[in-house]
């Protein structure tokens, strides 16, 4: 009877024994587990309260997030915000505690953290490109076209500005690229297809509306404005001259060009307007051919000139004209003889002046100064406008806020790595 006792005795001691040893291992793994998910929880918290220390003015201006940094510095504010959690005995995370009162933790101590930014810089294009088609689509938007008052186009305050500065244009993210002014179609095998396409083309609208919207332009700005260096911002954006006035000039002639041949082009499909110049290019005899087209040239040019005039008074023009939205339909008011037609036709060229009063076509339907600046910009390849879009920010955040802006000092994101007692953590952390 007594060694029955003691085996059940024994027994038990060694059963108790096993729970004991069972209940230290849970609560180790438990400790364990609780240690790791506050440090992960620590760490996430700690990238993005980094994130969070984005411009403000950046946003505000631009609606473009980003945060200025380096590797060293987001690794020190890592430590900084996740040390409240791991290592809450230095007294620098709670002012109220004194040097020898502290919070015991399940967690051991942070040991190493490791940032790469390799991948977010803000002059990334496609990073870029995604910033400025969520601002477009987004709140900010909504607030900057509510908010838009611009001035009268065609009597703009303040001399055309030169950019000079050497510093500031060799800092510029499209300093060194000297881009084509129609995209280039030799890449056109490797061009997406479906809905890339699509993507692409909804890209390409979005970005110009937003330069239409966060940029000056010479139909919305009708004075020089604080805190823009240039007052034609869009024109620099497709023409890309250090000249203020130089940009707008040159926009000027491209929206000639164009006009021109669209005219022309209308002239020749017009069936009635052709006839109406073949019956007086016959009175040249055998250089009616010769006739005929000097005619047709100078009759576009005048039709032109006179799109032009009512582009700069805030007018439309139809990009492919009906007859209702042809304003000059009398050939013989342009020119009254032959003769006279063909010494008219170098004339507008040369940018002769027809009139100061432009004639308004009967329908007077199209598109104004911004909607050709629109079809401008879809015609200018990304890369180019995704750059020089990027000139005009960092030029005026160097001329608002602070003088040694750069944007390539900006990130959207950044990746790290945190050892915490042996373990290794990693993020990823993005607006």
């Amino acid at each position: 009877m007594r060694r029955r006792r003691g085996s059940l005795s024994v027994f038990l001691v060694i059963l108790f024994a096993c729970f004991l040893i069972v209940t230290t291992v849970l609560c180790w793994a438990a400790r364990s587990a609780a240690g790791r998910s506050t440090a992960d929880a620590a760490l996430a918290l700690a990238g993005r309260s980094v994130l969070s220390e984005y411009d403000t003015r950046l946003l505000a201006d631009y609606g473009l997030l980003a945060f200025k940094g380096d590797e060293q510095r987001i690794e020190d504010d890592i430590r900084y915000y996740a040390g409240a959690t791991l290592d809450p005995a230095q007294p620098r995370y709670a002012a109220f505690r004194s040097r020898e009162a502290h919070t015991d933790t399940v967690c051991p101590q942070l040991e190493s953290v490791t940032a790469n930014l390799k991948g977010y810089s803000l002059l990334d294009l496609d990073i870029f490109e995604g910033q400025v088609t969520k601002a477009a689509a987004g709140e900010w938007a909504k607030g900057k076209l509510a908010g838009a008052g611009g001035g009268e186009g065609g009597e703009g305050g303040g001399e055309g500005r030169t950019l000079r500065n050497k510093a500031v244009l060799c800092t510029l993210p499209s300093a060194g690229y000297d881009g084509p002014l129609f995209p280039s179609i030799a890449g056109a095998a490797d061009l997406p297809k479906g809905a890339g396409i699509a993507s692409n083309a909804s890209a390409a609208a979005l970005t110009g509306e937003y330069i239409l919207s966060a940029f000056t332009d010479h139909q919305s700005a009708g004075a020089a404005l604080d805190g823009h260096f240039f007052r034609h911002e869009a024109e620099y954006v497709i023409a890309g001259k250090k000249g203020d006035e130089a940009n707008y000039k040159d926009i000027k002639w491209r929206l000639r060009l164009i006009r021109m041949a669209l005219n022309t082009e209308a002239i020749e499909m017009d069936q009635g307007k052709r006839q109406q110049l073949e019956n007086l290019s016959n009175l040249a005899g055998p250089y009616k051919g010769i006739a005929l087209s000097a005619m047709i040239s100078c009759w576009a040019a005048a039709e032109t000139h006179n799109d032009m005039m009512r582009l700069e008074d805030g007018d439309k023009v139809a990009l492919l004209k009906t007859k209702a939205q042809w304003a000059l339909n009398d050939p013989g008011e342009i020119f009254g003889s032959l003769g006279g037609g063909i010494a008219s036709a170098i004339g507008p060229a040369l940018g002769f002046e027809y009139g100061d009063t432009a004639v308004a076509p009967q329908d007077a339907s199209g598109l104004d100064y911004e909607g050709y600046l629109r079809v401008l910009l879809l015609m200018l390849d990304r890369e180019t406008k995704l750059l020089r879009m990027m000139d005009i920010i960092q030029i005026n955040m160097k001329e608002r806020y602070r003088g040694d802006f750069l944007l390539r000092e900006y990130y959207t994101g950044f990746r790290f790595e945190a050892v915490v007692g042996g373990d290794k953590f990693s993020y990823e952390e993005t607006y």
